[in-house]
């Protein structure tokens, strides 16, 4: 059983938990999850199963969409709706165009805080030990990138709440961003909610709940809930190749590309650092890397991902 679950993570579940639960319905199959997503979020998070967990890292590369209602005028000790109550801060009546050209502003490179409360690592503990046992949690920073980031919906009646719709790089914390956005307003702000849409090619509409593959399950379908493998590399060039030559990767020894040529290939691809390869009956079979240079090109494997 190789393949990707696309599952609609629900609230309440860690990722670690999820992956537990889509284990259960495929008895001894490896499994693992293509990018974290914080226990009260919901949404797209791609599950691989057996030979597709050597894939993952891929697709963990790939941009991400999320849809965040944002709180103004609350801060919390984590940053999101899980943590405690610091402060309230009276919220101006703002204009649309005032927090619009605050979320543009954001959009770009940037360097962000890790949050105190996150599962990223220092000296081998996740940063939230060191914040739940109140001890001092070292600043890290890194670098990532908002490519677009939309105001969808602003309520001030009630609660003063804002709806963004985002696209973003891997390692984003949407509840730092959140803060960033009450910081530059003047109010303050947490993450009230949020909800991953997508994450590469794997979209929220055609996502399987817990319920969903449960069903399928007893109904005798689970195979047709996996998705093949390769669905998450189409961002790398494929390329089909003679069986002979599927036989060389397969065993580890590179094959020229004059070989290739020789076998009716024309100019190699170089638009992607890796390439998915086929065999003439278009199975997928391994991820590539073309090495070397002009007539000293050689197809080498980087993995062997089909079945010996």
């Amino acid at each position: 059983m190789d393949g990707i679950i696309n599952l609609n993570k629900p609230a309440g579940l860690s990722s670690h938990g999820a992956v537990a639960a889509v284990r259960r319905l495929f008895p001894g199959v490896r499994a693992g999850h293509g990018g974290t997503l914080d226990p009260a979020a919901t949404g797209v998070l791609p599950i691989g199963l057996g030979r597709a967990t050597r894939v993952l890292e891929y697709l963990v590369e790939q941009r991400k969409g999320y849809r965040a209602a944002i709180e103004l005028g609350v801060i919390t000790s984590t940053g999101d709706a899980e943590g405690e109550v610091l402060c309230r801060q009276p919220v101006p009546p703002f204009e649309r165009e005032k927090i619009e050209a605050v979320l543009q502003a954001l959009v770009g490179l940037q360097q962000q805080r890790t949050p105190p409360y996150s599962a990223a690592k220092h000296r081998g503990r996740p940063l939230y030990e060191y914040a739940r046992r109140g001890e001092s949690v070292p600043v890290k920073m890194r670098t990532v990138e908002i490519y677009r980031l939309e105001l969808l919906a602003y309520s001030y009646d009630r609660v003063p709440q804002l709806l963004c719709e985002m696209e973003c790089s891997r390692g984003t914390y949407v509840r730092e961003l959140a803060q960033e956005i009450g910081r530059r307003l003047g109010c303050g702000a947490h993450l009230h909610r949020l909800e991953r849409f997508f994450v590469g090619p794997f979209h929220i509409d055609s996502a399987a709940s817990l319920d969903e593959l449960e069903e399928a399950a007893a109904a005798g379908r689970l195979g047709e809930m996996v998705l093949p493998m390769d669905r998450a590399l189409l961002h790398f060039d494929a390329l089909t190749i003679p069986g002979s030559a599927v036989e060389d990767l397969r065993m580890g020894r590179s094959v020229p590309w004059s070989r290739l040529e020789e076998a009716g290939l024309q100019s190699p691809p170089h638009r992607t650092p890796l390439l998915r390869i086929y065999d003439p009956g278009g199975n997928f079979k391994a991820l590539a890397r073309l090495c070397g240079v002009k007539r000293k090109l050689a197809l080498k494997t980087v993995k062997f991902l089909a079945p010996s």
